[in-house]
């Protein structure tokens, strides 16, 4: 099976909003998600070996966390911000021991079952513009069915999502959690002082439990994550218990 850590980031909330404001990523309308804002911090802190797919989790209850999946182990992250990362984006994660940890993924096996979830932003394009909108308004704009739904539109998707990325079977899918959240993007390539835009986006969790068919082709499905914006927070599978058998 192919080398995957999972990677355990704790982050000083007060810290990624001034690393945010200071290169101007808190747009005024707001960005919910805060997708660009870890992504520009992690490239900043990590530079390439930063963790991809990755998933933000952040309230009021618990601390500020990321977890992702890399091939590099904690020593490698730590010594990398060590070297490289300037102060401000140290300040993002203070205590470098006990806030950047890993664990090596395990050795699963063909035939076993595992739950999964997944928070992910179901988007196609629409084929008449090509712009990218949710996958939900498109299908209802074409009119194919007259009852559709968000949820099995979006259960669906992520269901030949998976199954396409490889690796396992989907015996079981639901969505758990929608929303639709304001998304701050920059067009790629371009410099700071260029426009950034809010998109509106549908930001869906979605559970499950799952058969590995590959253990290979799921690690790969694990350290490459499933839909877009990958990059920005979405999309990475992380794995649990079943809850049946």
């Amino acid at each position: 099976m192919s080398h995957v850590n999972l990677i355990e980031l704790r982050l000083d909330t007060a810290g990624l909003v001034r690393f945010a404001q200071d290169r101007g990523l808190l747009h005024p309308t707001g960005d919910e998600d805060m997708g660009y804002a870890v992504h520009a911090w992690l490239r900043s802190a990590f530079g390439q070996l930063a963790p991809a797919p990755w998933r933000l989790f952040m309230d009021r209850r618990r601390p500020t966390r990321v977890l992702g999946y890399s091939p590099h182990g904690e020593e490698e992250l730590r010594q990398v911000m060590a070297d490289f990362a300037d102060p401000g984006v140290l300040a993002v994660c203070p205590d470098r021991e006990a806030d950047v940890r890993s664990k090596e993924m395990p050795p699963w096996r063909s035939g076993r079952r595992l739950g999964f979830e997944v928070l992910c932003s179901p988007v196609g394009r629409e084929a008449r513009t090509g712009i990218e909108k949710d996958l939900f308004l498109i299908l209802a704009r074409e009119g194919t069915t007259s009852d559709l739904s968000r949820e099995e539109t979006y259960a669906a998707w992520a269901r030949a999502q998976m199954e396409k990325a490889g690796g396992a079977k989907v015996d079981e899918i639901h969505v758990s959690g929608f929303r639709l959240v304001r998304l701050l993007r920059r067009p790629a390539g371009t410099d700071q002082q260029r426009r950034a835009s809010v998109l509106v986006r549908p930001q869906v969790l979605v559970r499950g439990e799952l058969t590995l068919t590959d253990a290979d082709a799921f690690a790969y499905t694990l350290g490459h994550g499933i839909g877009r914006h990958r990059a920005f927070g979405y999309g990475m599978v992380l794995v649990r218990p079943p809850l049946h058998g």
